[in-house]
């Protein structure tokens, strides 16, 4: 499934969030497996091309066919052992307040949850001026377009899958942090 010809949208790597939801509303209103003529494959294809095509990183690769690589982008490298860190940290402090036994001992707990949860955020926009500079990359890219180098457009293609990610999951042990 080509996820642009099944939007009807132009093969390009930069795509508003707009145009998407446009694309698939006025499809999905002729679709519609509880319409009249509805077809219900199609209709979850495109809620599938929808998906794809709103997400940079998947949008990338179906342009260029190419599977998602397993490797840490470089721009990524100082990130990494940050995230690995403050997870890791986030999930034993997290550990040791679901054991402490009394209300003294999750009070003692409570700087270290406050420390945390401000270096989560100072991590979290780091992750998010990264992810503002990949956005840079990706109009520069689709100014360029079509022609491109289809490694430099994996490597976009695996820098964003890997800020997503992260963002994702630092923002989710924050929430839980906050929550306790």
């Amino acid at each position: 499934m080509d996820p642009f010809q099944s939007l009807n949208l132009p093969r390009r790597p930069l795509l508003s969030g707009e145009e998407i939801g446009m694309a698939y509303r006025k499809l999905a209103g002729v679709l519609h497996p509880d319409l009249a003529g509805g077809d219900e494959g199609r209709f979850r294809e495109l809620g599938e091309a929808e998906a794809i095509l709103r997400d940079p990183a998947r949008r990338l690769r179906s342009l260029i066919a190419r599977p998602p690589g397993s490797a840490v982008p470089p721009e990524a490298g100082d990130l990494f052992p940050r995230v690995a860190s403050l997870t890791h940290a986030a999930g034993d402090l997290m550990a040791r307040h679901a054991t402490a036994s009394n209300p003294l001992a999750k009070a003692v707990l409570a700087a270290p949850l406050n420390k945390l949860s401000a270096d989560l955020e100072s991590l979290l926009v780091s992750i998010g001026e990264w992810r503002s500079a990949l956005d840079t990359r990706l109009a520069a890219l689709d100014a360029d377009w079509p022609s491109h180098d289809p490694g430099d457009v994996a490597s976009l293609a695996d820098s964003f899958s890997y800020a997503a990610r992260w963002e994702s999951q630092l923002r989710e042990r924050k929430l839980a942090l906050e929550c306790l």
